[in-house]
């Protein structure tokens, strides 16, 4: 095709008018070379617009990237898209993960990239380097150079920086109007000097791997909303919103709102470029105006009971609440009025419950992990407390990989709770303070913990032992220094059941089985008989004294009948004294 073309245009160049001599006429020599150089020229340019083709030809002749491109200096020409990825990858590797040299003003530092997010993207690099088409004369000249697509996590990337800022900045003051109460407090914006958050992400991608230190200079800051904002805000919107209460009705009733609460849930603040866009916080309205629990209906969470011995779930059911976002527009437009009676009307939307019986289905709780049941003395003020404890444990989910915390899930043992003074040890003597006994329930839910193979992360037997509890496996529990602590080590949930009669308590763990456990005791030793101490104390609690030993006992932890592997618990039991509440006799004389 190319030679045809350069046939016609040959044919038509000596064809031209100004180029055919007519007969008889004698064309001057100097005609005729500036003829001659014309001609040339011509066939200068008819070569020209052969070749390009030919050069086109031969750039193209590449598998996917032409020939002639280049990426940081990495020539990807003639390369399919994987050799690309692979060549331009092998060779930046160290590039890409090198401290990049940075200037924060006048400041030098280095910044690591993994630490700011910030990357090569190779694959997109390379699709980039694809697309480029390098013209003949590009080609001839070297090639072209393609950008390489780079991203940063900007947020990340200006905190770093910030930390090398130093005296060069000086934060601005942000435009706010707040509330003393009901009355609105004007701040004025102040401008300062830093970093434009805005811009660190685009001069970091623009100058990473092609600059020797990227510069991030200091600039002024000025906020968005100024002072006259500010005064259009505090005369338009802050004093008329708190002159007056709001009612909010809806097809549930209505709700008096007062200016206090209006006051805590005006939000005049600006973001972090100084621009003031008036919001309201829902959730400060809502918690400032208990009334609107009377026309909502709180949603109930799907849980888990146990019936017939078998962990069931019960569904949850989904409420109703005011939908005060959606009305969050009209309230603040009532609110820039000070005339009375104001009155916002709101509809009601659905409130989704928090756990829904879809998610506890999936937790794999399906079967027995295992129970344990201590024994006590009806009728002692303990019962009361170890009843109270058991119930507030009744229903717990241990999710996959989640530690339990005893003292962090019941909380504080207090008398408004219903827990009663009750003896337990403190500071080796037997005292009364509320929730006294609850070592007991802590007891009985280690063991269970214990037998389901659970992992132990923390917890501490008495300091005296009581026949009452399983030597070495049991637990005191003291709110909130010394805590009883296990964590969920299975790829299942973990239920929590309690149950309490008279005289005992019991804790049944739900979920799915993967030990047979097996408790191994080793002998007592050093054996310690218990001293007789007198006590002159109002709160005196005596007791008969126990001997203080030492043992030892293994969980062992078995499949299909096998020993998989033993785990080893150890403790030295101090005696408890025989104490006697009173004055020691006196020996009579000689």
């Amino acid at each position: 095709m190319a030679t045809d073309l350069l046939s016609r245009l040959r044919r038509l160049a000596p064809t031209a008018p100004q180029d055919r001599p007519r007969e008889g006429v004698v064309v001057p020599p100097i005609v005729r070379r500036a003829r001659a150089r014309r001609r040339r020229r011509l066939a200068a340019t008819l070569t020209l617009v052969v070749v390009v083709p030919v050069v086109t030809a031969v750039s193209t002749y590449a598998k996917d990237v032409d020939r002639g491109v280049h990426v940081l200096g990495v020539d990807l020409g003639g390369h399919s898209r994987g050799e690309a990825v692979r060549l331009l990858r092998d060779t930046l590797r160290q590039r890409v993960t090198a401290p990049v040299a940075v200037r924060v003003g006048t400041a030098g530092a280095t910044v690591d990239p993994a630490a700011v997010g910030l990357v090569l993207d190779v694959e997109a690099t390379v699709e980039r380097a694809v697309a480029a088409t390098p013209g003949p004369f590009a080609w001839l000249h070297g090639g072209v150079s393609v950008a390489p697509v780079v991203r940063a996590d900007a947020t990340r990337l200006y905190e770093a920086l910030m930390a090398h800022l130093g005296t060069q900045g000086d934060a601005p003051v942000l435009p706010a109007v707040r509330f003393d109460k009901q009355q609105p407090v004007a701040v004025y914006p102040v401008s300062g000097r830093g970093i434009d958050r805005h811009k660190v992400g685009a001069i970091m991608e623009a100058g990473w791997l092609r600059r020797g230190t990227v510069d991030f200079p200091v600039v002024d800051l000025v906020p968005r909303s100024t002072k006259a904002d500010v005064d259009r805000l505090l005369g338009e919107l802050a004093t008329p919103a708190v002159a007056a209460p709001l009612v909010v009705a809806t097809p549930r009733g209505e709700v008096a709102v007062p200016a206090t609460a209006i006051a805590a849930a005006l939000k005049l603040e600006s973001d972090a470029d100084g621009l003031i866009q008036p919001s309201l916080d829902v959730a400060a309205l809502r918690k400032a105006v208990p009334a609107f629990g009377k026309v909502e209906v709180a949603a109930t969470d799907a849980t888990f009971t146990v019936e017939r011995g078998r962990p069931v779930v019960r569904p949850q059911v989904d409420g109703q609440q005011a939908d005060l976002v959606a009305a969050s527009p009209a309230i603040l437009a009532v609110l820039r009025t000070s005339a009375t009676p104001r009155r916002v009307e709101v509809g009601l939307t659905a409130k989704p419950a928090a756990v829904t019986a879809a998610q506890l289905g999936a937790l794999g709780v399906k079967e027995q992990l295992s129970t344990f049941t201590t024994k006590f003395v009806a009728g002692q003020p303990r019962v009361v407390n170890i009843r109270t404890m058991a119930e507030a444990l009744r229903g717990a989910v241990v999710l996959p990989d989640q530690t339990f915390s005893l003292n962090g899930h019941v909380g504080q043992r207090t008398h408004a709770k219903g827990y009663v003074d009750a003896p337990g040890i403190e500071d080796g003597k037997i005292k009364n303070s509320p929730g006294g006994g609850v070592s007991q329930v802590a007891t009985t839910l280690f063991n269970a913990v214990f037998h389901a193979g659970l992992q132990d992360v923390e917890h501490r037997p008495h300091t005296y032992w009581f026949d009452r509890y399983p030597s070495v496996i049991e637990a005191t529990v003291v709110y909130p220094s010394l805590d009883l602590r296990f964590r969920n080590d299975s790829p299942t949930g973990v239920l929590i059941d309690t149950a309490t009669t008279d005289t005992s308590v019991t804790v049944t763990l739900y979920g799915t089985k993967r030990y047979d456990i097996a408790l191994e005791y080793g002998p007592r030793t050093k054996l310690v008989q218990p001293p007789t101490t007198y006590l002159r104390e109002t709160d005196c609690n005596p007791t008969d004294g126990l001997p203080g030993f030492t043992q030892e006992a293994w969980r062992v932890f078995k499949q299909g009948g096998k020993e998989l592997r033993r785990e080893r618990f150890s403790w030295r039991y101090d005696p408890e004294p025989h104490f006697i509440c009173g004055t020691a006799p006196v020996a009579p004389a000689g």
